[in-house]
């Protein structure tokens, strides 16, 4: 029998609303699930923040701090096991993306309970893209438990995930966007303000053409294939980007189409130069298209990119990877995101 929550997203689906916000109500015998990364560095530096979340909540809800894969797999075991009715997320984009790809994997082919991503990460571009208020885990958690214990309607989205083999994700990024985190991650203790620094200086750089643009926007020369025999053509890409929320990060928002349609992901290959995209920040910033002569894009839920070098370096929610070959992204599960 499905839940009352998949009726609604199905009945969503039919209408070409899926994306639209949803009232969501939890089951009459509530149960929340906080997942805590163990491992982050805000939690390194705050220990006494387990306690602090299950203050706010009852003696039938659970609090896990997990610390590795094989943790994160039992813990979602436990979920299900236990009948958690709201899965909560304390940590950025990256402890999101782990923690639900592996309770995505546990539970499949059931649908994950509705999601509530409380911050307390580096970044946390995702909650900003999915609408999620500003505040600290344990501010955002009270706020949460004190509504369900109530019986008040949540307020949702059924958001898209962008698969990577068996890995779920909301934003991904080959060439400038990797190589700006690696920027990034490599000016010591990364925060928003470090992020905004390395943005400035990147500009600067590209203004002279100095080192750093050279070491940010390194092209990626690459061909992108869909699924209805049409394709990118072969050439340098200063990156090829894709999204099931709107915003990349410091507020910029490229990713206007990713609400277009359900189970699908809106994919941009930006071909001009590291200047010309640089001239078009305020706009992407103000959530416009860039001008024409910039930018191939699309709304799809099936993309294979072929990496001339043979190997893909990307970035998926805030995470660097590198594999050879061919990579291909696909819609993942449909997720309820508590707003």
């Amino acid at each position: 029998m499905p839940s009352r929550w998949s009726r609604v997203v199905s009945l969503r689906r039919c209408r070409g609303l899926a994306l639209s916000p949803l009232p969501l109500m939890i089951s009459s015998s509530p149960r929340i699930g906080v997942v805590l990364n163990a491992n982050a560095g805000r939690t390194r530096r705050d220990p006494g923040l387990a306690e602090r979340l299950r203050a706010h909540l009852t003696a039938a809800d659970l609090v896990v701090a997990t610390r590795s894969p094989d943790e994160l797999v039992a813990t979602a075991e436990r979920f299900l096991a236990q009948g958690v009715t709201l899965l909560a997320v304390v940590g950025g984009d990256g402890s999101a993306s782990v923690t639900l790809s592996a309770f995505a994997r546990v539970y499949a082919p059931a649908t994950l309970p509705p999601v509530a991503l409380l911050r307390g990460g580096t970044m946390n571009t995702v909650a900003n893209g999915c609408g999620v208020s500003r505040g600290s885990p344990d501010s955002l958690l009270s706020s949460l438990a004190s509504r369900v214990r109530a019986g008040v309607a949540l307020h949702s989205s059924a958001r898209s995930t962008l698969a990577i083999g068996d890995r779920f994700g909301f934003l991904f990024g080959t060439g400038v966007v990797e190589g700006f985190l690696h920027a990034y991650y490599a000016h010591g203790t990364p925060t928003p303000l470090s992020a905004a620094g390395v943005l400035v200086r990147g500009v600067a750089s590209a203004i002279v053409g100095g080192a750093l643009v050279r070491r940010i926007a390194s092209p990626c020369r690459a061909t992108v294939h869909f699924t209805d025999d049409t394709h990118w053509p072969l050439q340098d890409y200063l990156t090829i980007a894709a999204g099931t929320v709107d915003q990349i990060g410091l507020g910029f928002r490229p990713f206007l189409r990713c609400d277009e349609r359900p189970e699908s992901f809106h994919i941009l290959g930006i071909y001009a130069p590291v200047m010309a995209l640089a001239r078009q920040l305020p706009r992407i910033r103000l959530a416009r298209p860039m001008h024409p002569g910039h930018a191939l894009d699309r709304v799809t839920d099936h993309a294979t990119i072929r990496f001339a070098s043979g190997v893909a370096r990307y970035m998926l929610d805030g995470e660097l990877f590198e594999t050879p070959g061919d990579l291909t992204l696909r819609a993942g599960p449909t997720i309820a995101i508590v707003r």
